[in-house]
């Protein structure tokens, strides 16, 4: 008799594929939570901000505040609207919001590339310049990373032990 197979303790995900998840991104409200170093402060900065990231808030939206407060524990019965209002003007809370609203803006800037793109296939000549003006602007900073990468690679020793000449000078 053989022995009995163990069974695995890795559970399946969602969309029925097997194994641990591979994505090292960090939730939203990992990220606020990091920043702000509470749970409250981070869910309501996305009650404010994009409160349909909360979570079930595509099957029940977050109403106000008393509901977002019923939904998690981690805002006590003395916790007001009032007094998150104060948290706002913290610097960790302010530092939260701006890296959300940076990210927010990004993925409406993805939109609008997109929305530009359909317009463009769709035989709008003004939709395309504007296309290709929007693709040059958006991307502009991932050339200048590139760039930047490639040079990263070179040694410092080869620089401090590069002999040539690279001044320049200018005369009529």
């Amino acid at each position: 008799m053989g022995r009995k197979p163990k069974e695995s303790k890795v559970k399946s995900s969602n969309n029925g594929v097997w194994g641990k998840s591979v994505s090292k991104e960090k939730s939203i409200y990992a990220t606020l939570k990091e920043i702000t170093g509470t749970d409250m402060k981070a869910y309501y900065i996305m009650y404010l901000y994009c409160p349909e990231y909360l979570k079930e808030a595509d099957k029940v939206p977050v109403k106000d505040f008393e509901d977002l407060k019923s939904r998690y524990a981690c805002f006590s019965d003395s916790i007001t609207e009032d007094i998150c209002k104060r948290y706002i003007m913290e610097q960790g809370c302010q530092t939260a919001i701006k890296w959300l609203l940076k990210r927010l803006h990004q993925k409406k800037l993805i939109e609008l590339y997109d929305k530009y793109y359909q317009k463009a296939m769709d035989g709008d000549v003004q939709a395309f310049k504007a296309w290709q003006e929007f693709s040059e602007k958006f991307f502009k900073e991932d050339k200048e990373n590139g760039l930047t990468k490639l040079l990263n690679k070179i040694p410092d020793s080869e620089l401090e032990n590069d002999k040539e000449d690279y001044s320049y000078t200018y005369e009529e």
